[in-house]
């Protein structure tokens, strides 16, 4: 047996009955368990629980889910292994919330995630007009929503991705303010208004080409999908910019096309009935629809750099009717992280533009403007995450 739960055989944490203020007496319960200051999603365990019960209170959720949410964990679950108050002490825990709070804490400690999702899943399937949900699947489902709420902000990119769809479907059956906040975390319908910077550059052998830089262009539920993916085990290393590039390579994903820039042959059936890459696929579906209609797309990868990677100059194509987009896949970056995208004269003795690569930003130029990735600095501890979708449009 752990200290933790070794110390709740001690007197001093025990409670004849409920203290009058429910809340001060569950916190200080809490607060006389040593495994609560365990980490936790880059916080104390602790930290989470409070955080988990004032977003239930905050959403006006009554008061035994609060305390439930308060307590949602501390018994263990799937996921958090760590039984930081034995099945034994559940008596003790009733004294303290009551016991319909400590009921449905228990009942979300043992849950089987996936099949709640499911079952919640079906019963939106066959739900008729605004049939109300089971008052206990409602209860576990507020009690799931702000668990993984009070988290994402800690999470890794590659987790922050895994119930978007769930939490798109499901916020019907939330009340309006937890509704709310699961719409300002993913962005389902929010309104974009994109920020278009757009320059004509001098170009390769055809006069000057097109520049455009765009922010607020892709959907935030959107952008924690490419970031997740960019956390996925989908790298291989030794790729290069161009020809003149013979050490120090970077990181590479393949996924759709061939090697020839200058080819035109669509290539986005590739993408089609992928799920790893179909976030990929509707990022190409937004770029096609809002910014490159009559385009087909040639060829599709990602670039990830580290300090010292930087990408040769070069151009992507010399021929007119070809295209790149770069979209900036990484959760986040700082300015002292360098990484910065270089667009040069046709002479290659200048540097006429930069795009610094902020999260969530799509770069679209033309084909035969010579450019280079610089890579990370020294004090980055990111990958410099970058998707490419190069494009042809005969109508250019």
């Amino acid at each position: 047996m752990n200290n933790a739960l070794a110390t709740l055989g001690t007197p001093v944490l025990l409670h004849a009955a409920p203290e009058p203020d429910r809340e001060a007496a569950a916190l200080a319960f809490l607060r006389g368990i040593p495994g609560t200051r365990i980490r936790h999603t880059d916080t104390t365990l602790l930290a989470h629980l409070q955080g988990v019960y004032a977003k239930l209170k905050a959403w006006g959720c009554r008061d035994d889910l609060c305390f439930a949410g308060l307590f949602h964990s501390v018994y263990g679950t799937e996921h958090f292994r760590r039984q930081t108050i034995p099945i034994a002490a559940r008596p003790r825990v009733t004294k303290v919330i009551g016991s319909d709070a400590e009921a449905l804490a228990f009942q979300f400690c043992t849950l089987d995630t996936r099949a709640f999702l499911a079952d919640v899943e079906a019963f939106l399937g066959a739900r008729i007009a605004d049939a109300p949900i089971d008052p206990e699947k409602s209860d576990l489902l507020h009690l799931f929503v702000a668990n993984w709420l009070e988290q994402f902000p800690r999470m890794r990119a590659s987790q922050r991705s895994s119930h978007i769809g769930f939490l798109r479907h499901a916020r019907p059956l939330l009340l309006p303010a937890a509704a709310e906040e699961v719409e300002a975390t993913f962005g389902f319908n929010l309104p974009l208004t994109p920020r278009d910077s757009e320059r004509e550059l001098e170009a390769l052998d055809r006069g000057t080409g097109t520049l455009r830089i765009l922010d607020d262009f892709v959907p935030l539920h959107l952008r924690h999908q490419l970031s997740a993916l960019m956390g996925r085990n989908i790298w291989r290393y030794g790729w290069k910019a161009a020809d003149t590039q013979t050490s120090h390579f970077f990181w590479h994903s393949h996924f759709a096309g061939d090697s020839d820039d200058h080819g035109n042959t669509d290539c986005e059936h590739e993408l089609h009935n992928r799920p790893l890459v179909s976030p990929v696929l509707e990022l190409w579906h937004l770029i096609r629809d809002q910014l490159a209609p009559g385009h087909v797309p040639v060829r599709v990868y990602a670039n990830g750099q580290t300090y010292g990677g930087d990408g040769h100059i070069h151009s992507d194509a010399d021929q007119p009717g070809h295209f790149t987009s770069l979209y900036y896949a990484h959760p986040e970056w700082d300015p002292n992280w360098g990484g910065e995208t270089l667009f040069y004269n046709a002479g290659k003795s200048d540097v006429v533009a930069a795009a610094y690569p902020r999260p969530g930003r799509l770069v679209h130029f033309s084909g035969n403007i010579f450019h280079a990735a610089r890579s990370p600095s020294r004090d980055c501890p990111a990958l410099r995450s970058v998707i490419v979708i190069k494009t042809y449009c005969p109508a250019a």
